[in-house]
């Protein structure tokens, strides 16, 4: 499964958001707690920060600790909103840069943590079919990721909100797999707000964590697949829910039924 960071708040560093805490981003390349499955989160890595209210992105197909100088790179620039993820790839699914976490289009940045099962053999193909034509084009690779980020897509330009549209594919996922294993959990933002489903067809889920000023960021908030240090700024998000964080910090949760 891959990990994840995200942050809202005040102008901040992504370098502060990969590297800092005990148990930093970084480290779990490496070194995860809490994955459901696999061992180490080495098949790519990137980095979302945004700039005049459009994302700009790093991301490499290879383990993160690999570039030496990617602290930095990312210790040059502030942003209100950084999203950042490792990659841990799908078995069968190729590990290309069309994978890569975090996907971006228009102003939009998004991340799934989870999996759909059997995603080529049996379910891009259907998947897919549900594209406009213009995002079926956007299409650059053969990943899960990929293919629920641009439905999120079509949902957000049909007037669908944030949490509406994830939760509107993670419903389009579960009917199709049926009682089959996915993990779902996708976090979505604009640079403005971040969205973020912790949900899937299993009863235990991956999990998800919230802070709201955490010794490493204290003006902001920050969401983690693992949370990054010890403390109780860390607060689990319930399974099979969502989460909203809006532009005010102001948080709202909720469940939902897929």
């Amino acid at each position: 499964m891959c990990r994840l960071m995200a942050y809202i708040g005040e102008p901040f560093s992504p370098s502060d958001l990969v590297f800092s805490g005990t148990h930093s981003l970084c480290e779990q390349s490496w070194a995860p707690k809490e994955l459901l499955s696999g061992s180490v989160n080495a098949d790519g890595y990137g980095v979302v920060w945004y700039s005049g209210g459009r994302p700009a992105r790093i991301a490499e197909a290879r383990p993160i600790w690999h570039d030496p100088e990617l602290r930095s790179t990312l210790r040059a620039v502030t942003s209100t909103c950084v999203i950042a993820a490792l990659r841990n790839a799908t078995p069968g699914v190729t590990v290309d840069r069309s994978g890569l976490l975090p996907l971006v289009y228009d102003r939009w940045a998004f991340v799934l943590n989870g999996f759909v099962p059997e995603f080529h053999r049996l379910h891009m193909r259907a998947l897919r079919t549900g594209l406009p034509d213009a995002l079926y084009a956007e299409l650059r690779g053969a990943s899960d990721s990929e293919t629920l980020f641009l439905l999120t897509v079509a949902e957000l330009e049909r007037g669908a909100s944030p949490v509406d549209a994830l939760t509107a594919v993670a419903r389009m996922v579960c009917e199709r797999v049926g009682k089959q294993p996915a993990q779902l959990n996708m976090v979505l933002t604009d640079g403005a707000r971040l969205t973020a489903l912790r949900a899937g067809t299993a009863l235990e889920t991956n999990s998800l964590y919230v802070a709201r000023r955490p010794p490493f960021a204290p003006d902001g908030l920050v969401l983690a697949s693992e949370p990054p240090e010890a403390g109780a700024a860390w607060v689990p998000v319930d399974g099979h829910s969502w989460i909203d964080i809006e532009p005010d910090g102001t948080i709202r949760e909720d469940l939902i039924f897929l």
